[in-house]
């Protein structure tokens, strides 16, 4: 029997490679997908996210626009890769057929849940605010949901945000609405954390990019190779390397081996110079936390995901 999955992601280029990833996964059922406008330009995002299903062969998927903001916006030069992601030659060979729904991400997602027929999986790669507000306004959601894997936070490592008056501590998802992670964090919702301890260990690297194009001729091995090479320049525009944040915590659902995981119990800081930090805490919330990746095997498996070729080696 397929897991059920509904999908969160915030449109940036390693999302979309998410999503590629996520569509090719036995023992998954993907239900739907909601586009949260934090790291993307939304519209965009949105319409990327249907080309990508199309091209899978899961135009019956359907994609919701999400429509809530949160109060620390990604830096636009980030946001506008959603842009020439939708642009890809790659993914405009025909009309996508994915339905966009009429409502906007937050009150299709809670529709979603309450439907489901059992706990279903919530795979969340951008910020919590969908589920928060889920949360608040349907609090039976809890019950629909059996696991939340979210790519969010930074335990023992620094953060990724350098914005003014902020001490750097914080990871962006988190950042980008502190009570919405705030508020998923004190449900009693089983979390998967895949924080920047674990997803910074397997960094973008060249090799890993330039592996894809002796497969290059198959339409999703091409947009994964597009995709990653389009991350080249990160580290010399914002300081950080471009890792795999989003496609390492993806990979959990087809390979949860490829990591080691601890339990861990942190919370949220929502104001402040620190905002948006995970921290540990004796009081905290206990999250399944992941900590070591055996980062050959995850990009073992991407390559063989997406072309079905064996035995990968960035060495």
């Amino acid at each position: 029997m397929s897991r059920a999955i509904y999908f969160d992601h915030d449109g940036a280029l390693d999302d979309l490679l998410s999503l590629t990833l996520l569509t090719r996964y036995r023992g998954i059922a993907l239900k739907g997908v909601t586009v949260t406008p934090a790291d993307c330009l939304v519209e965009p995002a949105v319409s990327a996210t249907r080309k990508i299903l199309e091209l899978a062969g899961a135009h019956h998927v359907p994609v919701a626009e999400g429509t809530l903001a949160g109060p620390n916006p990604f830096p636009l030069e980030w946001r506008v890769d959603a842009l020439r992601a939708d642009a890809l030659p790659v993914l405009n060979q025909r009309e996508p057929r994915a339905r966009v729904s009429e409502l906007p991400a937050h009150e299709q997602l809670a529709q979603w849940l309450l439907a489901a027929p059992e706990p279903v999986t919530l795979l969340m790669i951008g910020p919590l605010t969908n589920l928060a507000w889920c949360l608040d306004s349907h609090p039976a959601v809890e019950s629909k949901i059996a696991e939340l894997v979210f790519m969010g936070g930074a335990v023992d490592v620094g953060g990724n945000v350098d914005e003014p008056d902020h001490d750097g501590t914080a990871e962006w998802n988190v950042y980008w609405d502190p009570q919405a992670a705030h508020r998923v964090f004190a449900s009693r919702i089983p979390i998967t954390l895949f924080p920047l301890d674990a997803t910074d260990q397997v960094p973008i690297t060249s090799e890993f990019v330039r592996s894809f194009g002796p497969h290059y001729g198959t339409p999703l091995t091409d947009l994964a190779g597009s995709l990653l090479a389009m991350t080249f320049g990160g580290f010399e525009t914002t300081g950080f390397a471009y890792c795999c944040w989003d496609s390492l915590t993806t990979s959990y659902l087809a390979e949860p081996e490829m990591c080691e995981f601890e339990d861990v119990r942190c919370e949220v800081v929502t104001s402040g110079v620190s905002q948006g930090r995970t921290v540990r805490s004796e009081t905290g919330r206990l999250v399944k936390c992941a900590k070591k990746v055996d980062a050959q095997r995850f990009y073992r498996h991407c390559l063989e995901t997406l072309t079905g070729i064996p035995e990968f080696s960035t060495q």
